[in-house]
């Protein structure tokens, strides 16, 4: 299939508005990283919107690139397939934009990686030294006959003779 100027110009839009998405989510994963790294939960708790955000957004590019696509008459069609089918002169614009797409989506998987790594290991260390200082004991719990229900024998004795 050829693909003419007209459809060459609209993903060539699409890739620019893409890139510059995901330069811009990049961006912020890589604040979210380092405020990680710094334990700065008001940061993080105080971005839990924008980050909701982002995840609304790329999910609206997603499904605007599709039905771009598909009214374009590309559904279906890979980047490369369509690049290679594009006027000459529109080519090394789709692979700049293309090659640009997969850099920035490969440094956010391998940021998110390394971001889900940190936090693993930051709540292995604190479930670590909770168990070590004995919090995650069982506390002592009552019944509605003041009873001791857990973490011993029945108390319910010393209440009746109180």
């Amino acid at each position: 299939m050829t693909i003419n100027e007209t459809q060459a110009q609209a993903v060539i839009r699409c890739l620019e508005i893409d890139v510059d998405f995901y330069r811009e989510l990049t961006v912020f994963l890589m604040k979210k990283h380092d405020k990680i790294l710094e334990d700065d939960l008001g940061w993080l708790t105080e971005s839990l919107n924008k980050e909701q955000a982002y995840v609304m957004k790329s999910r609206s590019l997603e499904d605007k690139r599709i039905s771009l696509f598909e009214g374009l008459g590309l559904g279906g069609m890979k980047l490369s397939e369509i690049t290679e089918n594009s006027p000459e002169e529109y080519r090394p614009k789709m692979k700049m934009l293309s090659g640009q797409l997969t850099e920035l989506i490969d440094g956010i998987k391998s940021l998110n990686a390394e971001t889900n790594e940190v936090v693993k290991r930051k709540l292995d260390n604190q479930r670590e030294f909770v168990k070590r200082a004995g919090i995650l004991e069982k506390p002592e719990t009552y019944n509605r006959n003041a009873s001791r229900v857990a973490g011993g024998q029945s108390s319910a004795k010393a209440f009746r003779e109180v």
